[in-house]
């Protein structure tokens, strides 16, 4: 028994251990027993030293490996949480982008809004209202001035009539080639001037006339009675959208004449121009209807009074063109003055064969005066619808026989090419004005004695 324990002994024990074992005669089994299994726990200790040590390593790398990946989810869900955190701001800032564009468009609709509000008053209400003042004021003005009873011998009082003794003195003092002083015109100021304006040109210096359009029986059946001014040369247009009382903008304007027509000169040609109010028929829309043959016999006449003379004109030529030589087919219409006879011949021969109308009743000659109006009309951008007219001469009838009138065929008018490019159509062969005189195609024409 003993031996076999022994021998267990030297197969379990290490190698370098070379310390000797004595056993006494009698050995307690007991003894060596426990010996033998202290030796046999000892070893087997020493042998689960590495594996612990192993264990523990293995579980030393799941650590480390469970910490790296713990550290890269925690790496990761910063990274994504910075991720979310950018996304979130970038989401908010473009949230307050829009919130910022669509307020501004809110704001910018609102200010439209109410400029086109403020727009659409001005242009329904506040300017229609002034117009009608501006013309009320005027018309009050000229009416009430004509109206006023003029000074003459029947208005004089007693107090003013010359005592009998005073002018015998005075005749018996004066001398048979003494010039008597002429008897001032009642009916003028010092300067030369119609009473009648007297109010007018202390309301405004720049007022030339009167312009009114009455129908045979002498009634205003249209609104053209207006007041008409002038501006300076270096501002001729300035009334095109002045109120020709305040000054103030006006966008029907005022009726005014031509820088270069004069009154105080008396131009042989004196154009008036004046806008085509076709939302309220105000300034010169009426003289698109002389378009129609109809009204132009109902309103062969025209009224304008210059602050020196009253005068009566009979219209002669109605005809379109062109307001400006933008298209390179303009016709000089605008022309106060004149060279010489022939120069003033040959124009009116040119706005005849221009016009719509045949009206060879109403003969010219060269000491004649003309009365051009002028206003827009549609027929093509910028185009003008011009009305010309001859003053009634002194002596003169002022009836018109509109019998003879007739509308022409458009293949007799001539036209700007501007109009038959658009419309079609040739122009006419027209004759030199002293090819057609001389050929007898002229019976307007009233030489001057004849």
């Amino acid at each position: 028994m003993a031996k076999k324990k022994n021998k267990i002994n030297k197969n379990i024990m290490p190698k370098e251990d070379n310390t000797e074992i004595t056993y006494n005669n009698e050995s307690s089994d007991n003894k060596d027993t426990d010996t033998i299994i202290d030796i046999a726990d000892q070893s087997i200790q020493d042998e689960n030293v590495p594996l612990e040590e192993d264990t523990t390593s293995e579980e030393k790398a799941d650590i480390e490996e469970g910490t790296a990946s713990d550290e890269k989810v925690h790496v990761e869900e910063d990274t994504t949480s910075e991720e979310k955190a950018d996304i979130d701001v970038e989401a908010i800032k473009k949230k307050k982008q829009k919130k910022l564009i669509f307020r501004g468009l809110r704001i910018l609709f609102t200010i439209g809004f109410f400029v086109f509000a403020a727009l659409f008053i001005n242009e329904v209400m506040i300017q229609p209202y002034k117009l009608k003042k501006s013309i009320e004021k005027a018309k009050d003005l000229y009416h009430y001035q004509a109206s006023m009873p003029t000074m003459n011998s029947d208005n004089l009082l007693e107090d003013d009539e010359p005592d009998e003794e005073q002018g015998s003195e005075i005749v018996s003092d004066t001398t048979d080639n003494v010039t008597p002083t002429p008897t001032p015109d009642p009916n003028r100021d010092d300067l030369g001037r119609l009473r009648k304006f007297t109010n007018l040109l202390e309301a405004n210096e720049d007022v030339k006339g009167w312009i009114r359009l009455d129908n045979i029986n002498g009634e205003n059946d249209t609104k053209i009675d207006y007041v008409v001014v002038q501006s300076d040369a270096s501002d001729p247009e300035y009334y095109i959208d002045k109120d020709w009382l305040t000054h103030d903008y006006l966008k029907a304007g005022s009726i005014f004449m031509e820088s270069s027509s004069s009154v105080e000169r008396n131009s042989q040609n004196l154009i008036i121009y004046g806008h085509n109010m076709t939302s309220s028929d105000d300034m010169f829309h009426y003289l698109l209807k002389y378009n129609d043959l109809e009204f132009l016999k109902e309103h062969p006449v025209i009224s304008f009074d210059t602050i020196y003379e009253e005068a009566l004109w009979k219209v002669f030529s109605i005809y379109i063109t062109p307001g400006n030589n933008d298209r390179d087919d303009f016709f000089p219409f605008i022309k106060s003055n004149f060279s010489s006879d022939r120069d003033f011949m040959e124009y009116i021969y040119q706005i005849r064969v221009r016009s719509l109308f045949q009206m060879d009743d109403i003969d010219i000659n060269e000491e004649d005066q003309i009365l051009t109006l002028s206003t827009c009309s549609y027929e093509l951008k910028n185009y003008r619808t011009i009305i010309v007219a001859r003053k009634v001469r002194e002596g003169e009838d002022i009836s018109v026989n509109t019998d003879n009138f007739k509308k022409k065929d458009k293949k007799e008018v001539l036209y700007a090419p501007s109009f038959y490019w658009r419309y079609g159509g040739k122009a006419p062969k027209i004759p030199t004005f002293d090819a057609a005189l001389e050929d007898g195609l002229i019976p307007w024409y009233n030489p001057m004695g004849r």
